[in-house]
């Protein structure tokens, strides 16, 4: 894993899985990304990617977290970003991918949003 970037599992709930992202999303660690998020959307139907950790974030970094969205919807499941920091509001706006993603201002909102209605949900 690139030391720039650390994914982890925070919490799972049914089929919801919360990754805490903390470092940098660019060329150098869009890989890394893209197969630790990629292999929880294999097996959850809700991934909610916790996003305060971010210090920067490229074209490079946008990129990976739309083939992520891709990915998710390939599965028919759903990937939400949460807390955002203001430079990756800033990103998803400018380019308009602010429109495409799921945005929740807290982890907790995200959370109350998306958590199953019933165990088999």
């Amino acid at each position: 894993m690139n030391p720039a970037l650390r994914v982890e599992v925070a919490d799972t709930c049914g089929h919801t899985a919360v990754l805490t992202l903390t470092g940098e999303l660019d060329l150098y660690t869009a890989e890394t990304l893209y197969n630790s998020v990629a292999d929880v959307l294999d097996h959850q139907r809700t991934v909610i990617l916790e996003l305060t950790g971010v210090t920067f974030s490229d074209s490079s970094g946008l990129n990976t977290l739309l083939r992520l969205r891709r990915r998710a919807q390939d599965r028919h499941a759903d990937l939400v970003l949460a807390a955002p920091p203001p430079h990756l509001v800033r990103l998803l706006a400018l380019t308009g991918a602010d429109s495409v993603f799921t945005i929740h201002g807290s982890l907790a909102e995200a959370q109350q949003t998306h958590s199953p209605a019933h165990p088999d949900a």
